[in-house]
């Protein structure tokens, strides 16, 4: 219930238009025992007792009602799928927004092809179930009442039938509802996990290639695939023992209400008209009742798939809501890192073991050692991507626990080996660091990155798109990119983490000039195995196995490589 609750929330914004819907399900719903209702005297009086104002009343009455029905399922219709489509947007908006805003840790946590199947897969589960499932439930149920209004005015004793077969159909119903929910749940878990293989096989194509990993891969598909199908049968069994069911209860129900009403008429308790009224109205609440036990596996999909994207929501976000843009950048910084102690989660060892340093403003630092030393920890607790459990970071001697991430990050700018651009063009890449830069100020950021040349050889320039990933540039040219956009932030702290160390010579090259302009009058922490990569530094801090060696200045120092 709490689920359905916060489904309905989401619907309030739209509360206006929600009415306008449910009403014109209720005149829709209204509509439905007038039929039978005329049947009566269409039979009675026009047919058998020949009255002639009847045989042309009631034919426009029906008329009338069909287009008084038909009008009022178009505006229940359309508004009802405005709702629902509207909510729906809403719902992903919001999946969107917090899986940006989940911690990295969870991130990490989360396999990737679960975070992607619940923005895809859940989100649409629930606009089915929004979009379908509360038009069905209100204007049907609805129209059971109403019709079950009239068979029990026009014979109680028949009607005492339908009453008797209510809670067993109930029953059916409600067994199914358990089991489809359950089973729904393990769906999305499959689809998840299908999703994930698909997006990770399709990223690391050129090394399953390489390695000769199709025949894995392949294995590994199709026994996630033969388990997502299993899942899909349980489905599928249970959906289609559902209907069955009811339908059978349905026909021994009319064959025990048909019994009674030929004995009723035969008593003359019943005239002809009214027998045959009962028996279409009968007929025609079967409809409703088969689409409600039919709506409710599209219910239990949506349900289910609710409560996953609901699990999300609940959990503890970044306090990071707002652009970073929206704070100021300082103009000189010191960082200063105290006796910071960070663990993984489920690891044994340390991570980092009260690591203390300062690094001045202006001045560059580089951080070495070999791998798994920390360094890379060290990096993702600075810019707020992991929390330590001991210790404190500091910039201009304020503790950043007590900011919130945007304006840390605001603070920050990060390059690292692997660089994320996106599938836009060229200028608006560099902007996404500051959106409202102008073209000016692009090309600027781009000329200090030596991007320029490149840049403008190509024959859209700046409007050039650069696909998925940025893949349509050279690895030193996404590097680049990567700068200018950190130059347009304007961040005064800057991580740098091992940029260069993917790169052949030449690129390594326009990719340092880049940095050596990036780096000018800006507090620098640099990571490297590449003694090339450690120019114009002030000093060399070492870390070894998450401790911190003794420190070195440029003139004295070595570089620890793998």
């Amino acid at each position: 219930m709490r689920t359905y609750g916060r489904l309905i929330r989401e619907a309030l914004p739209y509360w206006k238009i929600a009415a306008l819907a449910m009403l014109s399900m209720a005149a829709t719903a209204a509509m439905e025992p007038l039929l039978p209702a005329l049947m009566a005297p269409l039979i009675d009086e026009s047919l058998i007792d020949k009255d002639p104002s009847a045989l042309i009343q009631i034919p426009l009455l029906i008329v009338a009602v069909f287009v008084f029905k038909g009008i009022s399922e178009y505006v229940a219709s359309v508004s009802s799928q405005y709702v629902a489509n509207r909510t729906v947007a809403d719902i992903r908006s919001e999946v969107f927004a917090v899986q940006l805003d989940l911690p990295m840790v969870d991130h990490d946590a989360e396999e990737g092809g679960r975070l992607l199947s619940r923005i895809t897969y859940d989100v649409a589960q629930v606009g089915e179930a929004v979009s379908t499932a509360w038009m069905v439930i209100i204007k049907d149920t609805l129209m059971i009442i109403g019709l079950l209004a009239f068979l029990i005015y026009t014979s109680w004793q028949m009607s005492l039938a339908l009453l008797i077969a209510a809670p067993v159909v109930s029953f059916v119903v409600k067994k199914a509802s358990v089991k489809m929910r359950r089973s729904n749940q393990d769906l999305q878990t499959w689809t998840g996990r299908l999703t994930g293989l698909i997006e990770e096989s399709l990223l690391a194509v050129k090394d399953i290639k390489i390695f000769g990993g199709h025949d894995n891969q392949q294995a590994r598909f199709e026994h996630i695939n033969k388990r997502l199908r299993h899942e899909q049968m349980r489905v599928i069994k249970i959906q289609s023992l559902n209907v069955p069911l009811v339908q059978i209860l349905a026909a021994i129900t009319i064959g025990v209400v048909i019994l009674i009403g030929t004995q009723m008429s035969a008593r003359d308790l019943l005239s002809p008209g009214e027998f045959v009224a009962y028996i279409t109205a009968m007929g025609m609440i079967f409809d409703p009742v088969r689409r409600l036990t039919g709506v409710n596996a599209t219910i239990q999909r949506g349900l289910a798939a609710a409560e996953s994207i609901y699990q999300i929501f609940d959990q503890t976000l970044d306090n990071q809501r707002g652009q970073s843009r929206n704070h100021e950048a300082l103009q000189r910084a010191s960082l200063d890192v105290k006796d910071v102690t960070f663990r993984y989660p489920n690891a044994e060892e340390l991570a980092l073991d009260s690591v203390s340093f300062t690094v001045n403003p202006g001045e560059s630092v580089a951080l070495v050692g070999p791998s798994g030393s920390g360094k890379s920890s060290l990096i993702a607790l600075i810019a707020g991507f992991l929390e330590p459990q001991d210790g404190d970071i500091r910039i201009n001697q304020e503790s950043l626990k007590d900011w919130p991430l945007a304006k840390r990050r605001r603070q920050l700018s990060l390059v690292g080996q692997q660089v994320n651009l996106f599938d836009a063009t060229i200028a608006d890449n560099i902007r996404f660091g500051w959106p409202e830069a102008t073209d000016e100020e692009v090309q600027d950021a781009a000329r200090q990155a030596h991007a320029l040349e490149f840049i403008e050889a190509l024959p859209e320039g700046f409007d050039t798109q650069i696909g998925p990933f940025g893949n349509r540039l050279s690895g030193g040219q996404r590097q680049r990119i990567a700068i200018a956009r950190a130059f347009i932030k304007d961040a005064p702290i800057l991580l740098l983490d091992e940029p260069t160390s993917a790169l052949d010579h030449k690129s390594r090259e326009e990719v340092l000039k880049g940095l050596e302009n990036l780096k000018a009058n800006r507090t620098t922490l640099i990571i490297s195995h590449q003694p090339e990569t450690l120019l114009s530094i002030d000093r060399t801090i070492h870390l070894i196995a998450g401790q911190l060696a003794p420190v070195t200045t440029d003139s004295d120092s070595s570089v620890d490589t793998d």
